[in-house]
C-alpha cells in the first residue's frame, strides 16, 4: 500500500467519528463507520433532537450526514452498515430544509430573517430570489413554514438547525440586538412547535443552553441527545476506532517522525483524547478535528490544533471572560493538580440539562461546553471537571493570554525562533533567560501563576514552537515523570522544574531536583541525540525563574 492519503476531501461524504471521511479507494483512504448510530437515531425519531458538543467536534458534518440521508437516501452509503437495513432501502426521500445560524450570526436581525426566508423559500418553493413574487420576497421564514404546513402532507418535510445559539452569543454586548435576536429565534421555534405535524425529522445543534429561547421550554417533547449515554460517543473517535481504522495513518506518522507506532499512539492518547460527554459514557473520545489534521500532516507533530483553527474561542466564551470578576474565577479553575482536575469542582446531572441566560451562564459550565473541561464519573449522577488533555492544558494557556493580550514581544518571538539552535549548542543560560523573558511578558501582575510549577512549566510549553521542537510534559516512564522534554533532530533537553517560596533555598532544592532526576532516570533511553538534563528554580517571591543548574550533558 502506498503512502496513506488524509486531506479535507476526503471527509465530505461519510461519518468518521462524525467528522465525515469518505473512502477513496484509489487513494487508500478509509472511514469510521457510525451509520449505525445515525440510523437508529433517524429512523426511530420523529420528535426534534437537539445535541450540544463543542467546536470542531462534528456537528455540522453530522448535519450533512443527516442531509443526504433523508434528501437521497442511501446513495452516499454505500457499503456502510446502514446499507444493510431494510428500513431506508424502502423509505422515501424529503424536501430537507437545512439552516446555518452561524452564517448570520454577525447580520442584523432584518437581514437575518430576510436571509432565512431566501432558504427555506430555495427548497420548499424550489425558486431563486429573482424568481419569486414580490409577495412572496416580503413574507417572513415562519409565514413560509406555515404557508407550507397548510397544505403539505404530514411528516413530509425535514428541518436541520446548525448552531442556533450563534446569533445570541454573537450579540451580547448588544443589548437591543440581543433582545430581538432572542425575540426572533424563540418565535421561530415556536412556529416549527405549531406547524409540527408536517417535519418527519428536526435536528438542532448548537454549543449552548440558554434559557428564554423557546427551543428548551416549546418543544416540551425534545429530545436532548447532548447527555444521552446512547449517544456519548456520536462524535468524536474512540480508542478502537483510531486503531481499527487508522493504524496505516498512525505507521506513517511514525515513520515520518522517527517515533515507534506506540509512542506515536501514546502521544496522540496524552494530546487529544480524554472527552467525556455524559457522566456516565463508557469511553472517552479523541477529538476528530485534532487527529485528522495531525495524520494528514504529521511532519508538524502534535501541534495545538484545536486552538489555532478557532476552535477554542467562540464569541461568547471570548466575551463573558473578558469581564474581570469570570476572568479570575477561569484563572483559578484552570489550576489542577497532575491528575489534570479542576479542584472542588463537581457537577450532577440536573446541572448538565440547566438553562441559563446568555450573559449569566456559570463559568465552569461555560468551559464544559465549550470544550476546555470534561465530565470524569465520581457516582452514577455526579461528575468532576477535568481538563481533557495536553492539547487543551496548552489551550487554556493561550486562552488566558489573549484575554489578557499577554503575548511575547516581537523580540521575544524572534528569540524563541532560535531556541533548537540553543539547544543543539547546549547554550542553557540562553534557554534560562529566554523562560524567564517568556514568564515575564506572558504572566499579568496579579496572576497566581507563581503559586503552581505546573502552570508556570505549561506557560513556557505552550510558547515554544513545534515546528522544529518534539516537546512533551510530564513523560513517562517507569519510574515516574519528567515535568519537560524538548527534542530536535540532534539534542533532547529534559527540564525539572522546583517550586520555593522565598529566595534563598534555590541550592538545597536544586540538590533534591538532581537526585530525583538520577533516581528517576529522567531522559534516559535508547535515543541517540545528545543528552542534556538541567533544573530550574521558580520562587514565588521573586515571580521569576531564579536558578539553574546542568545535571549532566552525554
Amino acid at each position: 500500500m502506498g503512502k496513506p492519503i488524509l486531506d479535507e476531501a476526503a471527509m465530505l461524504r461519510l461519518p468518521c467519528g462524525c467528522t465525515t471521511l469518505s473512502r477513496i479507494r484509489e487513494q487508500n483512504a478509509i472511514y469510521v463507520d457510525k451509520t449505525e448510530m445515525v440510523s437508529s437515531l433517524a429512523k426511530n425519531c420523529f420528535r426534534p433532537v437537539f445535541l450540544s458538543r463543542p467546536r470542531r467536534f462534528g456537528k455540522s458534518l453530522l448535519v450533512s450526514v443527516f442531509e443526504s440521508l433523508f434528501s437521497k437516501g442511501l446513495e452516499d452509503f454505500k457499503d456502510l452498515a446502514i446499507e444493510k437495513d431494510a428500513y431506508w432501502k424502502n423509505e422515501k426521500t424529503y424536501k430537507v430544509v437545512r439552516l446555518d445560524f452561524s452564517q448570520y450570526a454577525t447580520v442584523d436581525v432584518e437581514t437575518f430573517k430576510s436571509s432565512l426566508t431566501r432558504d427555506i423559500q430555495g427548497v420548499l418553493l424550489g425558486k431563486k430570489r429573482q424568481e419569486l413574487t414580490e409577495a412572496e420576497k416580503t413574507l417572513l421564514p415562519n409565514d413560509v413554514i406555515k404557508d407550507y404546513a397548510d397544505e403539505a402532507e404530514s411528516g413530509s418535510l425535514v428541518l436541520l438547525i446548525d448552531e442556533y445559539d450563534a446569533p445570541i452569543t454573537h450579540n451580547l454586548n448588544k443589548s437591543e440586538k440581543l433582545q430581538k435576536m432572542i425575540d426572533f429565534i424563540s418565535s421561530f421555534f415556536a412556529t416549527i412547535k405549531s406547524c409540527e405535524r408536517v417535519f418527519r425529522f428536526v435536528f438542532i445543534t448548537g454549543i449552548t443552553r440558554l434559557a428564554h429561547v423557546s427551543l428548551f421550554s416549546m418543544f416540551n417533547n425534545l429530545l436532548d441527545i447532548a447527555v444521552d449515554d446512547d449517544y456519548s460517543c456520536l462524535l468524536g473517535i474512540t480508542e478502537d476506532e483510531l486503531h481499527n481504522y487508522f493504524d496505516a495513518y498512525v505507521r506513517n506518522a511514525a515513520a515520518v517522525l522517527d517515533m515507534s507506532r506506540e509512542e506515536v499512539y501514546a502521544r496522540m492518547k496524552s494530546s487529544y483524547n480524554g472527552f467525556q460527554f455524559t457522566i456516565n459514557a463508557d469511553e472517552t473520545v479523541y477529538n476528530p478535528w485534532s487527529i485528522l489534521s495531525f495524520l494528514s500532516n504529521p511532519k508538524a507533530g502534535f501541534a495545538n490544533y484545536w486552538y489555532s483553527t478557532s476552535g477554542g474561542t467562540p464569541t461568547l466564551l471570548v466575551k463573558y471572560l473578558q469581564r474581570i470578576e469570570n476572568l479570575d474565577l477561569f484563572n483559578m479553575l484552570r489550576y489542577r493538580d497532575n491528575s489534570n482536575e479542576v479542584e472542588g469542582t463537581v457537577v450532577n446531572s440536573r446541572s448538565l440539562l440547566s438553562k441559563s441566560e446568555p450573559d449569566q451562564i456559570p463559568v465552569e459550565m461555560l468551559l464544559l461546553q465549550t470544550g476546555y473541561f470534561t465530565l470524569k464519573k465520581k457516582s452514577r449522577s455526579r461528575a468532576r471537571l477535568v481538563i481533557p488533555n495536553d492539547e487543551i492544558g496548552e489551550s487554556l494557556i493561550n486562552l488566558s493570554l489573549d484575554i489578557q493580550n499577554l503575548m511575547p514581544s516581537e523580540t521575544t518571538q524572534d528569540q524563541i525562533s532560535l531556541l533548537c539552535d540553543l539547544l543543539d549548542e547546549g547554550d542553557m543560560e540562553s534557554v534560562f533567560n529566554l523562560f524567564n523573558t517568556l514568564l515575564c511578558e506572558c504572566v499579568s501582575s496579579n496572576s497566581k501563576a507563581f503559586n503552581d510549577e505546573n502552570t508556570i512549566r505549561d506557560i513556557i510549553y505552550s510558547q515554544i514552537p513545534q515546528e522544529e521542537i518534539n516537546k512533551a510534559k510530564e513523560v513517562i516512564n517507569s519510574h515516574g515523570y519528567s515535568d519537560l522534554e524538548l527534542k530536535t533532530p540532534k539534542t533532547k533537553l529534559v527540564v525539572e522544574f522546583k517550586r520555593i517560596q522565598e529566595s534563598g533555598g534555590e541550592e538545597s532544592a536544586i540538590k533534591d531536583a538532581i537526585s530525583q532526576m538520577r533516581t528517576h532516570h529522567y531522559g534516559e533511553t535508547t535515543d541517540k541525540r545528545k543528552l542534556i538534563r538541567v533544573v530550574m528554580i521558580i520562587c514565588t517571591a521573586k515571580r521569576c525563574l531564579t536558578a539553574y543548574r546542568v545535571m549532566d550533558s552525554r
